[in-house]
């Protein structure tokens, strides 16, 4: 739906709501006429009847309206907050990934995920395997993973200790979302610095683009489940059957 046509629909539905209405009250005078009701009852009846009818399709057709707008900004939302991670994971210096829960592949990552590995810049790690990448075992992960879906419920933090390409062992503190629609996890990897000037130069970007990348995560994920609970509530205000599931 094109913003030219959201604004273009309610004088369409009060036209089509008009049409009905009359329509419908010609219909109910005719009706009563045929049976030689009384004058003032087919006027009564017939102004009833096409008052209700306009009324029921113009309340439907701005229910339908606002279901269709709410999507509409959810859409946008979505692409909104998707281009903003987008941006953090092509140039961040904080230690992102976004890799599959089962598998344990990456998908994505940031610059500085690659530089926390101690690779080249320009090394490409989709379809890597995130255990040999880390140098973890695949339990170590997978319980990462449990906890990062449980979130604040399981009240731990995960940690790992984790091996550079040069291997260089060092502890990382993780921060992470769940998303089950596409069994995806997205992660961000706090990496205490060493005692050298390009690391500790690095940590005061790192540290704010994590804290975007934390309240990004939380507002995209926040954001939509208000919006499709308000799709879902005006679907039931219309009679319809809900559209999203809770989670």
């Amino acid at each position: 739906m094109k913003p030219r046509d959201s604004q273009d629909l309610p004088l369409s539905a009060f036209i089509l709501a008009l049409f009905l209405g009359v329509f419908s009250s010609l219909a109910i005078a005719t009706g009563l006429i045929l049976i030689d009701a009384p004058s003032w009852g087919t006027y009564l009846f017939a102004a009833l009847g096409g008052v209700m009818t306009a009324s029921f399709v113009w309340i439907e057709r701005s229910l339908v309206f606002q279901i269709k707008e709410k999507e509409l900004m959810l859409g946008i939302e979505v692409t909104r907050l998707q281009e903003f991670q987008d941006y953090l994971y092509s140039h961040s210096m904080a230690c992102l990934v976004r890799f599959d829960a089962g598998t344990l592949m990456i998908d994505r990552t940031s610059p500085g995920f690659i530089k926390m590995l101690r690779m080249p810049m320009e090394s490409e790690l989709r379809g890597q395997s995130l255990e040999v990448l880390l140098g973890v075992s695949s339990l170590k992960l997978e319980s990462m993973v449990e906890l990062i879906k449980e979130g604040e419920a399981s009240g731990k933090e995960p940690k790992l200790e984790i091996m550079s390409a040069d291997g260089f062992s060092t502890n990382a503190v993780i921060s992470g979302q769940y998303s089950p629609g596409d069994h995806i996890v997205e992660a961000a990897f706090f990496v205490h610095p060493v005692n050298n000037a390009e690391r500790v130069a690095d940590l005061g970007a790192a540290q704010k683009d994590l804290e975007r990348f934390r309240k990004g995560m939380f507002r995209r994920e926040t954001r939509i489940l208000e919006l499709k609970e308000e799709v879902n509530g005006i679907r039931r205000e219309a009679g319809l059957p809900a559209r999203y599931e809770k989670v």
